[in-house]
């Protein structure tokens, strides 16, 4: 919904908490803003200005309400207060924390790149004094990936933990259960931290959804700190106290690196490495579709800053245990083609990882070798996580949209790359997910 309004004074607001009466004729909406006290005021006034409107769409949402609550908007002060309070605690205890090293200052346009802003989405100089405000009144950050973290978000988090480090903070890098053995190839993997014992704010990376931090997403919600959401999934749902999502991006990595420049913050060879895996990975080796020429570009100036692109490469594509071909191999015997060879699939079931010494997180590059295939418009990998748990991974082509075959089953992404999680038996998931697709590719 806000992304259908056009008062900027709510830009920066986040919903923390709604609190319907019993009998659901009123509700009480919390929410947390940044900013001056007139500023998070405003946030206040702009929705209250906006309620008329809210409850109009939320009445074509919620069909089975008979009357649609008043809304009574209030501010959420639990975010600020602790940023204020983790700032007197740090003035506090200067004498034993090392000075923040001096920013080197960097021009944020010097690497000659454009990029052309989401319309829906607050820009980066609109959040970027907010971001700042939160880097500088906290000491302990920590960096998080997703859960069954890929390059992209493992590369940001560990590149953005990085830099924290070289301007005197203490970044604590964490990636939910179970830690990606496979990418511990990325500088600075072996500071990965499971339980942080202090914590002052948390910047996420690559992450849509709250859901896919696993066994973190307390920590997230628990509205304890302020959250900095870093994404380039279009489908984010905005969970963060600060908001950047550029879906133009090619990769998170690449608005992680937006977001450095703009703050003049430095970039160092470790930082450079994880941010170019994460921009070789997300466009598989520069082959997909979001290969641009501002990534290109990117890619040459973070082999500038001390990344090395052979090397990189090599762990990234050239580097896979035996186990993890022999996984393939099955998956790729198990493939099926329908619709004169539009939808291709596969599966990779328990028993296939037994056969194969195999781990859940040698799947990873199967989905791509699936949609090698000349005539595929639609290619899904059906993985039997549990009895009653499959996980899809979808890519596509053409007018195909990964998005419209995930999102009904609670999942998202991108157009080309997205995946979902059901709650449902291979069998049952396979009969749900293939007759949407069927259907999808015979309408087109």
């Amino acid at each position: 919904m806000r992304s259908s309004l056009k008062d900027p004074r709510i830009r920066l607001a986040s919903v923390t908490e709604v609190r319907p009466s019993p009998d659901l004729r009123s509700a009480i909406v919390r929410v947390s803003a940044l900013g001056t006290d007139a500023e998070r005021e405003a946030v206040i006034a702009g929705l209250r200005h906006a309620e008329g409107f809210l409850r109009s769409t939320l009445g074509d949402r919620l069909e089975n309400l008979k009357n649609i609550p008043r809304l009574r908007f209030v501010l959420d002060d639990s975010i600020a207060y602790a940023v204020r309070v983790s700032s007197m605690l740090r003035e506090l205890d200067a004498s034993a924390t090392p000075p923040a090293a001096p920013r080197p200052k960097h021009s944020s346009g010097d690497t000659g790149m454009t990029a052309t802003p989401a319309v829906a989405w607050p820009g980066l100089t609109d959040v970027a004094d907010d971001v700042r405000r939160i880097i500088d009144s906290s000491h302990d950050i920590v960096c998080m990936a997703h859960k069954d973290a890929d390059a992209d978000s493992l590369g940001s988090a560990l590149a953005f933990a990085a830099t924290l480090r070289a301007i005197g903070k203490a970044p604590h890098p964490v990636v939910p259960d179970p830690v990606p053995f496979t990418l511990d190839y990325l500088p600075g993997y072996e500071t990965l931290e499971r339980e942080p014992e202090r914590i002052d704010a948390i910047f996420t990376f690559d992450c849509a959804t709250t859901g896919r931090f696993g066994e973190k997403r307390g920590l997230l919600e628990s509205g304890r700190f302020p959250v900095v959401n870093i994404d380039h999934h279009v489908s984010n749902s905005a969970y963060g106290s600060v908001n950047l999502i550029q879906p133009d991006a090619s990769a998170t990595g690449q608005v992680v690196f937006r977001l450095l420049r703009t703050l003049g913050l430095p970039i160092p060879p470790e930082a450079a490495t994880n941010l170019y895996a994460a921009l070789l990975t997300d466009t598989g080796g520069f082959r997909h579709e979001n290969t641009t020429e501002e990534a290109l570009r990117l890619a040459a100036e973070l082999v500038h800053l001390g990344a090395d692109p052979a090397w990189i490469a090599l762990k990234s594509y050239k580097s896979r245990a035996v186990s993890t071909l022999r996984l393939e191999a099955l998956a790729v015997a198990a493939m099926r083609t329908e619709l004169e060879g539009r939808l291709v699939w596969s599966e990779v079931t328990r028993g296939m990882l037994d056969e194969a010494g195999a781990s859940w997180q040698e799947t990873d590059g199967i989905i791509d070798v699936l949609q090698t295939v000349d005539t595929m418009t639609v290619a899904v990998l059906f993985k039997e996580l549990q009895p009653d748990v499959t996980k899809i991974s979808v890519r596509t082509r053409g007018d195909a949209d990964a998005t419209d075959l995930c999102s009904p089953f609670g999942g998202g992404g991108h157009r080309r790359a997205a995946g979902a999680e059901l709650h449902a038996p291979l069998a049952v998931a396979q009969e749900r997910v293939l007759q949407l697709a069927r259907e999808r590719l015979r309408a087109a």
